[in-house]
């Protein structure tokens, strides 16, 4: 009984340091597309894919720990050490989870972007990384979370964040990240268990083939 409570509790753990890495992967790829206009692209389309893949187990979502490389990785650095490099990464994270919390208290909210999805995942024309479907989603981001304040501001290179194209994407890839944070939340994450899970969710992070 008390294996079994131990490996249910590792499970757990499992699920929710993937599930915040599919956080920090998001935020990372809206950081490097704001500083030089590209991102990872492997993470970028799997990240995008999760907004209109309906299931609350984050293997489901991300079916191979290689799909979250980008956010393993700066997860890593960010329960390691302390980085500059992912400071914007972390402040984004940070933004997207209290941004969560605000919408789960506004019904209407959540059912135009639930309904929008819908729609979205019922119209295959495109990828979900195609120019239109981040058009989608972008607008999608701003006419439901763009409008709760605190807004998030991306910085970065303004050459970047005035191209219509690149400020799409980022928009489409903090929706990712609300999806992310549904999904850490739906495993019992907790900003509080950062802190004394720290250790153990970096062990299991080190332990990971990605």
């Amino acid at each position: 009984m008390v294996q079994l409570l131990k490996q249910e509790k590792m499970s757990k753990l499992r699920e929710q340091t993937l599930a915040l890495a599919s956080l920090l992967q998001t935020t990372t790829l809206v950081d490097q597309l704001a500083s030089t206009g590209t991102c990872d692209s492997r993470g970028n389309k799997v990240s995008l894919q999760s907004i209109v893949t309906n299931s609350t187990n984050v293997e489901e979502v991300f079916v191979s720990p290689k799909d979250l490389s980008t956010g393993l990785n700066a997860l890593k650095v960010v329960l390691g050490k302390k980085s500059k490099s992912m400071r914007n990464a972390v402040l984004y994270a940070l933004a997207l989870i209290n941004l969560e919390k605000k919408l789960m208290k506004d019904q209407e909210l959540l059912t135009k972007i639930s309904d929008e999805i819908n729609t979205i995942k019922g119209q295959d024309f495109f990828e979900i990384s195609h120019s239109n479907s981040l058009a989608r989603l972008a607008e999608l981001y701003k006419s439901t979370l763009g409008e709760l304040n605190p807004r998030i501001m991306v910085s970065g290179e303004q050459i970047y964040l005035s191209n219509q194209h690149t400020a799409n994407h980022i928009r489409a890839l903090l929706l990712a990240g609300i999806r992310a944070v549904s999904l850490w939340k739906s495993q019992g994450g907790k900003t509080w268990q950062l802190l004394i899970n720290k250790k153990k969710a970096l062990k299991f992070v080190n332990s990971m083939d990605f």
